[in-house]
């Protein structure tokens, strides 16, 4: 069975990179175990999984990688990853949990590059199915982040907040100087597809607005309009509304909701804008909906 510890939950540790905001929402410790598998999910925040010993598989999006010691490898918000442990030599993980995203007020102490920034969000913005070497000593930083939130010596949170800064960076290097400036990998659509799908299934009761996932994937709302419309035919906001209404579909037929209900549970404003959003795909009333039982 799987051992995991968690170092940071419940901390406020903020990091600002020149352009970019990173909250930590916590550094864990993953010992997976001879027999350990964690099947297709995905998380709303960024990951960095460092494999600190033993190997394994991951499938990103249905892209096999193997990974070793001193690999690690990203999975942004809603990328859809799967993990296997190796029997033999299971791994240990170190993982890095954050919410990252564009700042208002970006600190020109650090990491003061625009151009190295505007990189970084292009990787942000794609999944890439392979893993970087810690070539810049992240793990090392890890194991003293650890060290310091054990002991939790007078002042530790101080001591943590420049380390976490340094392993960020330590990150970031490893993956720019991997990933040359001048050949940035081309984007994959049907990846983009994928997260942008799986943000809709998770949050369209929300009623979420095409800037929320804009601030969330690193993509223009242009950008997000292109790629759906080029793959699925319909823009981000069509979509949404289709899918409130497949969901409001299922609840007439397999609850005893009221409408109100439904129109609440699926994130529609009131029962009477429902029953627009039926008229105006030429389907049956909401009500009478549920009586005739179409589907």
């Amino acid at each position: 069975m799987a051992n995991i510890i968690s170092y940071l939950t419940a901390k406020n540790f903020t990091i600002s990179l020149s352009g970019l905001q990173i909250k930590v929402l916590d550094a864990a410790v993953l010992d997976a175990g001879p027999h350990w598998e964690k099947e297709d999910h995905f998380h709303t925040y960024f990951e960095f999984h460092m494999i600190k010993s033993g190997k394994g598989i991951v499938s990103i999006e249905g892209s096999t990688l193997s990974f070793q010691e001193g690999d690690f490898y990203i999975t942004a918000p809603y990328v859809t990853h799967q993990q296997v442990s190796d029997p033999i030599n299971p791994m240990v993980e170190y993982c890095l949990q954050c919410e990252i995203s564009r700042s208002d007020t970006p600190d020109s102490t650090y990491f003061n590059s625009s151009e190295d920034t505007e990189f970084f969000i292009n990787v942000l913005s794609t999944t890439y199915p392979r893993t970087f070497q810690d070539n810049y000593g992240a793990m090392g930083l890890f194991d003293s982040i650890i060290q310091e939130t054990s002991l939790k010596l007078p002042g530790f949170s101080l001591q943590i907040q420049p380390l976490l800064f340094l392993l960020v960076v330590s990150l970031f290097r490893s993956v720019i100087t991997t990933l040359d400036h001048t050949h940035m990998p081309d984007p994959q659509s049907d990846v983009r597809v994928s997260r942008i799908m799986n943000f809709i299934e998770n949050n369209y009761h929300l009623s979420p607005t095409i800037d929320d996932l804009s601030k969330l994937i690193f993509l223009s709302p242009k950008q997000i309009n292109r790629i759906m419309k080029r793959h699925v035919g319909y823009t981000f906001n069509e979509q949404l509304l289709l899918y409130k209404v497949s969901q409001a579909k299922h609840l007439l037929n397999h609850s005893t909701l009221s409408t109100q209900a439904v129109a609440d549970a699926c994130g529609f404003s009131s029962h009477y804008y429902m029953y627009q959003v039926f008229k105006r795909l030429e389907l049956p009333p909401p009500a009478s909906f549920r009586k005739t039982n179409l589907y």
